[in-house]
């Protein structure tokens, strides 16, 4: 089958895995545009994280009711052979989709993204919102150089020692960290009282949606606060 994108037609765009960002507030698309619609709308199996988070969005933007959902499995930390199989096989167009931002970065991702390489695909990342890149944007701290860390340990011990190496190189680069939205509230606690005075902490709460914030200021002059359980990510930086 011959496949017309943009007015160019080729028979190559057939091994492509294009990897389309998903508002990160199911109440903000504002990002969206044209040719984020139009590559949606031509690609018939997507590799999403939750099919639930990305169902309507496609619906909405014009996808067809046939198109094919593979989901991500949680307990093989990758989707299953079969999947893969069913899109390398016959070198089906493809899209990633996560449950928010942008597909392989803080979310599941890299090992399609490998296995399509492998396969010869070429790979497209379309821009769209990333909350880590929004977050650095907007605190104030240098983007220069900085580190993502994810999830903190969740032992004690470990945390601790975790916590205290962020602070330690939070003088040298920006460090970020993210945690589940119920431990929101402890982690910053945690911070506030264990953290150099001295350091900027900037919490980065519920990215683009109509209640979320961007807050930075010395770690002296943070109080705990309570947080909405809704994704949140912190910087600390000098």
């Amino acid at each position: 089958m011959l496949i017309v994108v943009s007015g160019v037609d080729s028979d190559i765009w057939a091994m492509r895995l294009y990897l389309l960002p998903v508002p990160l507030s199911r109440e903000s698309s504002y990002w969206m545009y044209d040719y984020w619609r139009e590559i949606a709308q031509q690609i018939e199996h997507f590799f999403v994280e939750r099919i639930s988070r990305v169902r309507g969005l496609l619906s909405r933007v014009g996808v067809a009711p046939t198109a094919r959902f593979y989901e991500y499995d949680a307990r093989l930390h990758d989707w299953s052979s079969e999947a893969y199989e069913a899109v390398f096989t016959h070198r089906y167009p493809a899209g990633l989709l996560s449950e928010g931002g942008l597909p392989g970065v803080a979310d599941p991702g890299m090992t399609l993204v490998r296995r399509a390489h492998a396969e010869g695909y070429e790979v497209i990342p379309l821009a769209g919102p990333s909350s880590i890149t929004l977050a650095l944007a907007a605190s104030g701290l240098s983007g220069q150089a900085f580190t993502f860390w994810g999830y903190p340990p969740i032992s004690k011990p470990e945390r601790r020692r975790f916590l205290q190496k962020v602070f330690s190189q939070a003088h040298h680069m920006t460090q970020i960290i993210m945690e589940s939205p119920a431990r929101n509230d402890n982690l910053l606690q945690e911070i506030v009282q264990s953290a150099p005075p001295t350091l900027y902490l900037c919490v980065a709460h519920h990215l683009t949606a109509p209640t979320g914030f961007i807050r930075t200021q010395p770690v002296a002059l943070w109080k705990p606060t309570p947080l909405p359980k809704a994704p949140t990510l912190f910087l600390l930086g000098a």
